[in-house]
């Protein structure tokens, strides 16, 4: 009796360790279970804001200042010389004609380009329209992703074309313009150094003024540089803190041996109260973009002049990451201006290319605003 009643016991003690261990067991699993999965965790990412503003590309140069009683006028552009102003000693007046050259031969090109932008354009419609019948068909069910992607690839090239076309077509009406040779201030005729019938070579001198008091700068550029650039072109001069923008007056399209041309803009004053010969940091401005969807270089994965960032949706504990695809219009020193499915306000994460890769749609995330700097850190790290 005794023999089973110890056996009974036994068998009683190990069934109440079996049931303890199997309640702790699913107390432990409740617990894993209860805890986020490692797809669940959510990121913690920086973010800024998408503004609306003016974005500027521009070329660095070393400007050099120089004070100077003497103006001399050059020819921009090759062509036989249809018109010269006065003669020695006559008192001319800013925006005064001095010279003109024939530009015949640049005005055909304009013809031709014109007569190809027509063309592009009636290519632009058709692909725009492609464009749009795919993605009806698409809400239908009728057509598939990729095609619809292509058509849009497609209209995107139509556009281009477009573009590079007008800008071909300005930098000609600018070289057309070089025909005509203005005064580029008030001045008194020391020398004309032309007549009527020579042939005028870009950088050849016309005139030589004189006027009371003034101030020059000048900058050298690279031919692709200058090409994009004329009279009336902005230049930001930097001097600490101080910052000063003027208009160039004249290009001088002519290489020298290191391959470069020069600009110029006649001033009234030295900028900042420098002395002449003073050489100060400069950026020409190529291309400015007014209200211009704006984000940081470290927001966007680029890929030629398109490709994508990721914008926080949500509040609070449940904010999550959205994909959006953007075109690239500009790309200025400060920023991307970008087109495509993104506003004024939204928030668009920062970081390195290397998280930016690792993010998907739809991901959650603990976001906050990057700090000042943060993001120019990023995009050059």
């Amino acid at each position: 009796m005794k023999k089973t009643f110890t056996t009974a016991l036994i068998l009683l003690v190990v069934i109440a360790l079996a049931a303890g261990a199997v309640l702790l067991r699913k107390q432990r699993m409740a617990t894993v279970a209860e805890l986020p999965r490692m797809g669940e965790m959510p990121w913690a990412l920086q973010t800024a804001d998408a503004v609306l503003g003016t974005l500027s590309r521009g070329f660095p140069v070393l400007a050099t200042l120089s004070g100077s009683t003497e103006i001399t006028v050059s020819s921009q552009i090759s062509g036989q010389i249809e018109a010269m102003g006065p003669r020695e000693g006559v008192k001319v007046s800013e925006g005064e004609v001095l010279a003109r050259m024939s530009v015949t031969e640049l005005q055909q090109q304009r013809e031709g380009l014109m007569a190809q932008r027509e063309a592009a354009l009636a290519e632009r419609r058709r692909t725009r329209d492609e464009y749009t019948r795919q993605l009806q068909l698409k809400e239908k069910g009728l057509t598939t992703q990729e095609l619809v992607e292509a058509k849009d690839a497609a209209a995107i090239g139509a556009e281009k074309q477009v573009a590079n076309l007008d800008k071909q077509i300005a930098a000609l009406d600018v070289r057309i313009g070089y025909g005509t040779v203005h005064a580029p201030r008030d001045a008194l005729v020391a020398a004309r150094l032309m007549e009527v019938g020579d042939v005028a070579q870009p950088g050849k001198p016309l005139y030589q003024l004189t006027v009371d008091s003034a101030a020059r700068l000048r900058v050298s550029l690279p031919q692709q540089i200058l090409e994009q650039v004329g009279p009336g072109s902005e230049v930001v001069l930097e001097h600490g803190s101080q910052r000063e923008t003027v208009r160039l007056s004249r290009i001088f399209p002519q290489l020298d041996a290191r391959a470069l041309g020069a600009a110029e803009a006649d001033l009234e004053s030295m900028p900042f109260g420098l002395p002449s010969g003073s050489r100060i940091p400069a950026r020409v401005l190529l291309e400015t973009a007014d209200q211009a969807l704006t984000v940081p270089h470290a927001a966007v994965v680029r890929t030629g002049d398109r490709g994508f960032l990721f914008k926080v949706v949500g509040k609070g504990d449940r904010q999550t990451l959205q994909r959006v695809n953007v075109n690239i219009t500009l790309v200025g020193r400060d920023g991307l201006a970008v087109g495509g499915g993104l506003q004024a306000g939204d928030r668009v994460v920062v970081g390195h290319q290397s998280v930016l890769m690792q993010l998907r749609d739809g991901d959650p995330v603990m976001a906050r605003a990057a700090v000042a700097g943060e993001s120019k850190k990023e995009a050059s790290s």
